[in-house]
């Protein structure tokens, strides 16, 4: 088995009443991909196809007002990240995870979405910070 990793920013503006105001973040989107080994590539995902599917999920919250998008209306982190598995998992077969991270290079706090365990669980796991 090998898990691929494909990787995009974009920049966003949202808000989450009646905890915040109208803000915005950089956020950092981790999509893994799993499957057996091509027998002559190596690779389980040509990431060039996978290139292709991601960017049009990109385009569509890239500088935008994420309540706006529909199924977006309350875009907290976990909600993002299943958002973006939904828009993805359709056209990509191993889809295993999408993490979604914001803050100075990611590491302000997290999420990890899992569509395919246990009827959709979401698994979170927070990060407070991790420069202090």
């Amino acid at each position: 088995m090998i898990e691929t990793l494909k990787e995009f920013t974009f920049e966003a503006a949202h808000q989450l009443p009646p905890f915040s105001g109208l803000h915005g973040h950089s956020f950092l989107v981790q999509v893994f991909l799993r499957g057996e080994p091509d027998p002559v590539y190596g690779w389980s995902h040509n990431l060039y196809e996978v290139e292709k599917v991601v960017e049009k999920v990109r385009l569509k919250v890239d500088h935008t007002y994420l309540n706006d998008i529909e199924g977006l209306e309350h875009p907290s982190l976990e909600n993002v990240a299943r958002w973006i598995w939904g828009q993805l998992s359709t056209e990509l077969d191993g889809l295993d995870r999408v993490v979604v991270r914001r803050g100075p290079d990611g590491l302000a706090e997290g999420c990890t979405y899992s569509g395919h365990s246990e009827a959709g669980k979401l698994v979170t796991d927070r990060i407070h910070n991790l420069e202090g």
